[in-house]
């Protein structure tokens, strides 16, 4: 079995595992015409997990383009809105997994939720006033950022209205990130506000644990663009080098990179950081200690898992993939607007 498929399926066959072992210590008078059936009924038997990856990837993005893959490197059953690329009210920005199902949001003056199980039939819930920009899945939840306001739901179908920022401005929630850290399981979110008085554009960090309210906030932080857990560590990442990490999502310290790199996006591999957007990647194993990698990564980063695979999005609609982050691969695709996010599960 690979790597990945081991991956896939949780290694959910051990039983298979041991009984194969058993046949390999057979006695010595054991017969070994026998020991050949034996065996040849235990391959054919095998879980169909063991022969493909048991997950699904759904990708979506402008126009509320959206593909499904059952390996993250043939991707098929194609669905939009629209062909234009553009901030409106088709765009979906982020997807979730959980509860068996995908959950993708977006949208500009109407916010629009839609969800699937499969990547291929789509259903969406009653419209909203406002941007739905990010989304994650924590703790039997999904948690949503709809402008300054929090929104949940306890089965991806109905969402419930939670606490609202009460900054005087235009707020605008952008990325989030969920994670078990020292203070406890929370969502981190970041945005950005512009604010009525100052007339001026300026960041924000947040924290909700089941998202009814907010646990923490700050105004006027600096300005990220992407946030990723790991390692016990919310990381948050930025122009100018910025690369910040928090262990409770609410204290932050600034970590040491170099001038002039542009971070655009991060992710967790499972076993280090990884970030996207400078002039050569950056990696981590903890959040805390940065290095360089030998070079850079073509577009943004999307999703990771280390010695399995990588997906990465560029402008124009496509796809990149990799399985050792050092060689990527633009993927055959159909034309169609630009890739915002991607996520990864087993549907049921």
């Amino acid at each position: 079995m690979s790597l990945w498929q081991a991956v896939s399926c949780g290694y959910a066959g051990r039983g298979w595992f041991s009984f194969a072992i058993g046949l390999a210590r057979r006695p010595a008078h054991f017969p070994a015409m026998r020991m050949r059936s034996l065996l040849l009924a235990f391959l054919l038997a095998m879980p169909a997990c063991a022969a493909e990856p048991a997950g699904v990837f759904v990708a979506v993005g402008y126009g509320g383009r959206r593909m499904s893959s059952r390996d993250g490197r043939t991707w098929e059953n194609e669905t939009r809105w629209s062909d234009v690329v553009a901030d409106d009210d088709n765009v979906l920005f982020n997807v979730a997994f959980g509860l068996g199902r995908f959950v993708a949001v977006g949208g500009a003056g109407k916010g629009r939720i839609v969800t699937t199980r499969d990547g291929q039939e789509w259903q969406e819930l009653p419209a909203l006033r406002g941007r739905v920009a990010t989304i994650v899945f924590g703790r039997g939840r999904f948690i949503a950022g709809h402008d300054a306001e929090l929104l949940w739901s306890a089965d991806g179908e109905k969402f419930e209205v939670g606490e609202k920022l009460d900054w005087k401005g235009s707020v605008h929630a952008r990325r989030a990130a969920w994670g078990d850290g020292e203070a406890g399981p929370r969502c981190v979110i970041i945005g950005d506000i512009d604010l009525w008085g100052a007339k001026q554009r300026v960041s924000w960090r947040a924290s909700t644990e089941d998202g009814t309210r907010y646990t923490s906030r700050a105004l006027d932080t600096p300005p990220a663009r992407d946030v990723a857990y790991g390692s016990g560590h919310w990381v948050v990442v930025g122009p100018e080098g910025l690369i910040e990490s928090s262990h409770d999502g609410q204290t932050w310290h600034r970590r040491e990179t170099e001038p002039g790199q542009d971070f655009s996006r991060i992710v967790w591999t499972g076993t280090r950081f990884l970030v996207s957007g400078g002039k050569t990647a950056w990696s981590s194993p903890d959040g805390l200690t940065w290095a360089k990698e030998a070079r850079a990564i073509p577009g943004s980063l999307a999703w990771a898992r280390e010695g399995v695979l990588g997906l990465g999005f560029s402008w124009g609609g496509n796809i990149h993939a990799t399985s050792d982050f050092a060689e990527w691969k633009k993927l055959p695709l159909p034309p169609g607007p630009s890739f915002e996010a991607v996520a990864y599960g087993s549907p049921k």
